[in-house]
């Protein structure tokens, strides 16, 4: 739930502004600005930290190790991450030699096993060992003491020679030069960065058992920033300097105890956000805002301070589609079992509380809705005596799409009355009034059309509910005196909306759709 907030000006004596700002740091529930945002000033030494530690913490994210037997890395929160980048430099480097060595041992490994310190020796007690390609009919053309055949590739021979004098060859034949190394000291060096990256990694994952103290520095450093931000931009008069900011309404009175506990001289006024202002958002963390907390990040949403508080009628309608798509309550219950069973090593692993709570609500509502379906595992079994209810059947099906269709509708009425309890208190209420109405008409259209027989709404309602929705929208989408002016905004309002409101409600369909789908996959 959005917490609401107020607009605080605050002013202190000069030599209080350092204790002052202290003392709002570690409160942590207000929200500064600079009064004057062109003095601001922020050391370049915090913008890198607070960059170094957000990549660190998205790194961290991005991993998914296996925890079991590691043991969290000591330290500061700052040094995790100096040793978090080092790390991270490491293994890419180390994966790039991995390929320069492949690549070197692919080329060493057409020559065979040459004995380099053989021929080191045989070279140092005077012998010339060389290697030319050329022609292997051509062989002949090579003066040497000793000449062997390496290896052979269609007609390009490569021969070793051995000498005490200058070898002679041929224009057909060049010379190639040696390996530098071995098979296997390549082998083994390629082992060595395997190992280190190995080592990086675990490094890493055990880092990566400090997420959330790193999470809490990349905290501290952002609100390091915005109140070096204010130190450097509030406005000084004299003795006086003087800051802006926001606050939780229900906080306000724990600002002022701080300051009279810290015994500072503060004068604070709190106001009412005006309408052209745009606090900064606070949330009241409930059980179901922190359930569906995780999709949120995932999707990176982030409620605006005016938006309403979705989170509850998301978590629900979130919980009756994933229901609805998947339609069997034997998978359903397994994966709630599966998470249930899972829960506490889950967490002891660091998996994320919320996301588990996520699971059990979706899977849950899936388990409960194939208990009405009488669907398990792609099957109809009837467990409860007197509950013959069939999916497959037609009028299963059609009872099935009738609940789509009433729950479109229902998700759309709620949208319009949302949207009517934050207009003002006018006659345009009355259009939006109109327009529910309408929808609940079209609904009956709908189930007339699809399922050939009216689904909780009589069809004999539909006439009278169309007359008193048109009329209401073409009388009060832009009401006036002047039927002249009124009229043609409420018809134009029906010609680029109506269409619209037959097809949202048909489009919810797809459900069923869906859910059909799933459980013919299931049942194969």
């Amino acid at each position: 739930m959005i917490n609401p907030m107020k607009k605080i000006l605050l002013a202190a004596r000069t030599s209080d502004r350092q204790v002052v700002l202290e003392a709002l740091r570690e409160a942590e529930i207000v929200h500064v600005d600079p009064v004057i945002p062109e003095k601001v000033i922020v050391p370049s030494t915090l913008n890198e930290a607070i960059e170094n530690t957000r990549k660190v913490v998205a790194l961290l994210h991005q991993l998914n190790p296996d925890l079991k037997g590691k043991l969290a890395t000591p330290g500061t929160p700052s040094r995790l991450v100096e040793e978090a980048q080092t790390h991270e430099k490491v293994i890419p480097e180390q994966r790039d030699r991995i390929l320069a060595l492949h690549q070197e041992l692919e080329e060493t490994a057409a020559w065979g096993n040459l004995g380099l310190k053989d021929i080191a020796w045989l070279e140092d007690n005077g012998l010339k060992i060389e290697f030319y390609r050329g022609p292997g009919a051509d062989a002949a053309e090579i003066a040497a003491e000793f000449i062997t055949e390496i290896m052979k590739s269609g007609d390009s021979v490569l021969f070793m020679t051995a000498s005490r004098q200058p070898v002679r060859v041929s224009e057909k034949f060049s010379r190639v030069p040696r390996p530098a190394r071995e098979i296997e000291e390549i082998t083994a060096e390629i082992n060595v960065c395997q190992k280190v990256i190995s080592e990086q990694e675990h490094a890493l994952a055990c880092i990566a058992l400090r997420l959330a103290d790193i999470e809490h520095y990349h905290t501290k450093l952002l609100n390091r920033k915005r109140f070096t931000e204010v130190e450097t931009g509030v406005h000084g008069e004299e003795e006086i300097f003087v800051l802006s900011g926001w606050c939780p309404a229900d906080k306000a009175s724990e600002l002022t105890t701080t300051f009279e506990e810290a015994g500072l001289a503060v004068a604070l006024e709190l106001s009412e956000p005006a309408e052209d202002e745009v606090p900064p958002t606070s949330l009241k963390k409930s059980f179901l805002s922190n359930s569906v907390q995780p999709l949120y990040d995932f999707m990176g949403l982030v409620p605006s301070y005016n938006e309403p508080e979705t989170s509850g009628l998301f978590l629900s309608m979130l919980t009756v589609f994933a229901a609805f798509m998947v339609a069997d309550a034997g998978y359903g219950l397994l994966t709630v079992l599966v998470l249930l069973l899972a829960y506490k090593p889950l967490l002891n692993r660091g998996a994320d509380r919320n996301f588990l709570h996520l699971g059990l609500f979706l899977f849950g509502g899936t388990t409960i809705y194939g208990l009405l379906n009488n669907s398990w595992f792609g099957e109809t079994w009837h467990l409860f005596p007197g509950y013959e209810f069939d999916p497959g059947t037609p009028a299963g099906m059609v009872t099935l799409q009738g609940l789509c269709f009433l729950m479109g509708v229902c998700h759309l009425t709620l949208a319009h009355v949302m949207k009517a309890r934050r207009r003002k208190l006018d006659l345009t209420l009355l259009s939006e009034v109109g327009w529910i109405i309408f929808l609940w008409a079209m609904y009956g259209v709908v189930c007339m059309l699809i399922l050939q027989k009216p689904f909780v709404l009589p069809f004999e309602f539909v006439a009278p509910m169309l007359k008193i929705s048109l009329l209401l929208i073409l009388l009060f989408t832009e009401p006036s005196l002047n039927p002249l002016k009124c009229i043609p905004a409420g018809i134009g309002a029906i010609l680029l909306n109506a269409a619209n409101c037959f097809s949202d409600i048909v489009s919810y369909i797809r459900l069923w759709a869906v859910g059909l789908a799933g459980g013919k996959v299931a049942g194969a």
